[in-house]
């Protein structure tokens, strides 16, 4: 491995070996602070963590060479070639041209074609891993690994580094194959959803000047339950009982925060509140959200058709919506749009993301792009969840809170915010700050509450959020919400 680094292939970035990818060797004697059947997690003589691909040793130039060789060998079948062929074919060629390999080198190298053909080579076992977040490719060479932000962990290099500028391009284009755009020099940047639901940004030269850049947000398959956010102190148990019954009598909800807070994440959890028999239209620009309703109707984005979001907000309430869901809104035509739908007042709830750090922030920035301040009022509640890292003896953990829930009111003409809860960071603990007027106000009319019986569903929805098993799964949970 050490004589590869010195060929100057990897350096160069121009793939003359032929295969496009690598694997650093890990260092002896390491502690591994977490193991699973296809990786490994290791902690560095100096601290650092590194997260190690397993099955597949660092190739040595010959052995680049020679899956060079295999896979254009492979590839001129002319798209014959099948998966189950390939152990056959290398023995073939071992055969017929004199080459020794031992057992357990024939099967690693095995592995590097097959993912290579098949597969999105070394992105292969970091897309399978639901611990993993982001997938972050910034350059070639070993000196520039591919990195990954593990929920648990945070930033890790991997062992694994792409060596050729064409590889790493050819990579993006058969990750992007189904939408039908290429990453080019005429087209230098990409942006595409992945078949698992992956959200994909590439660049190239002369965007990304320090080499080719790739990073893919992965969006969990399973979501996680109002339970489970619960049990990671995402939220509090008496915000999660009062969410739920607003999202039952009807309430309006924006959910806000900045940039991988877990705003996606909330919203999936607290739809599962919604009653099974209601229909449910969900308008999206990258596929996010998951929702466990039987009657849905979801939208997506259509760029090169000239389809906005805007335009299927809009299309939404032609359709007998009772509940309106928008993954995220962002531009001018997207907000004025979404604030549409609540003014309406076709749907029982409408509900969408927003990048903000306040709540106070994001009303502000909705103004700013066109929202008139007595139509704010439509919302009803505003949810704020930041993520940032707290420091412990000299070591960062990254944490997500909900850190403000917040009514919308109108008093004296004007807009006003009720805090209802607010995050104590000394005591990282969220806490009621402020009594219910405008939700409360709702449930009485839905549930003919009055104060101290409102109170007490609060308290026993409290409860059985507190017995619910972290281990049950989404559709489970839902199917227990319905049957209460």
């Amino acid at each position: 491995m050490e004589g590869e680094g010195g060929s100057g292939l990897e350096g160069s970035g121009e793939g003359k070996a032929g295969f496009g990818w690598n694997v650093r060797e890990t260092p002896k004697n390491v502690r591994i602070a977490e193991e699973g059947a296809k990786y490994c997690i290791a902690v560095l003589h100096g601290g650092e963590k590194m997260y190690c691909a397993k099955g597949f040793p660092a190739l040595t130039p010959e052995e680049r060479d020679l899956l060079g060789k295999w896979q254009g060998l492979f590839q001129k079948k002319q798209g014959k070639g099948k998966r189950q062929e390939l152990e056959g074919f290398a023995k073939l060629y071992c055969l017929q041209n004199l080459v020794l390999l031992g057992r357990e080198q024939l099967k690693y190298m095995l592995s590097f074609l097959e993912s290579q053909l098949f597969g999105f080579g070394p992105l292969d076992i970091l897309l399978e891993d639901d611990g993993i977040e982001e997938i972050a490719v910034i350059g070639i060479g070993r000196e520039k690994p591919i990195f990954v932000f593990h929920r648990q962990h945070g930033w890790l290099s991997t062992n694994l580094f792409i060596s050729s500028r064409e590889y790493a391009r050819d990579l993006v284009n058969k990750m992007a194959r189904s939408i039908g755009r290429r990453l080019s020099m005429n087209s230098p940047v990409l942006n595409a959803t992945l078949p698992d639901g992956s959200r994909l940004n590439a660049a190239i030269k002369p965007i990304s000047f320090s080499g080719p850049s790739i990073t893919i947000r992965k969006f969990r398959q399973e979501p996680f339950t109002p339970r489970q956010l619960l049990e990671n102190g995402t939220f509090s148990a008496e915000l999660m009982a009062f969410l739920w019954i607003a999202m039952e009598c009807d309430c309006s909800i924006l959910i806000v925060g900045n940039t991988g807070s877990g705003k996606t994440s909330s919203l999936n959890a607290l739809l599962s509140f919604v009653p099974g028999n209601e229909r449910i239209v969900l308008v999206e620009e990258t596929p996010e959200i998951r929702v466990q309703h039987r009657h849905f109707v979801k939208l997506n984005v259509a760029k090169e058709q000239g389809v906005g979001m805007g335009s299927l907000i809009v299309e939404s309430l032609r359709m007998r919506p009772d509940r309106i869901i928008v993954g995220e809104v962002r531009s001018r035509e997207e907000v004025s749009a979404f604030v549409d739908t609540m003014l309406a007042g076709q749907g029982k709830g409408s509900y969408a993301t927003f990048h903000g750090q306040s709540a106070k922030e994001a009303l502000n920035r909705l103004g700013s792009l066109g929202v008139l301040e007595q139509d704010l009022a439509s919302i009803d509640l505003v949810l704020v969840q930041r993520r940032w890292n707290r420091i412990q003896k000299g070591a960062g953990r990254e944490i997500r809170r909900v850190t403000e829930a917040v009514e919308i009111c109108e008093g004296g003409g004007k807009l006003c915010l009720n805090n209802l809860f607010s995050f104590d960071y000394a005591k990282d603990v969220l806490l009621p700050c402020g009594e219910s007027t405008r939700v409360f106000e709702k449930a009485a009319r839905s549930f003919c509450f009055d104060r101290k019986g409102f109170c007490r569903e609060i308290g026993r929805r409290k409860r059985f959020l507190e017995k619910c098993s972290e281990k049950e799964g989404m559709r489970q949970f839902f199917e227990r919400v319905n049957k209460r």
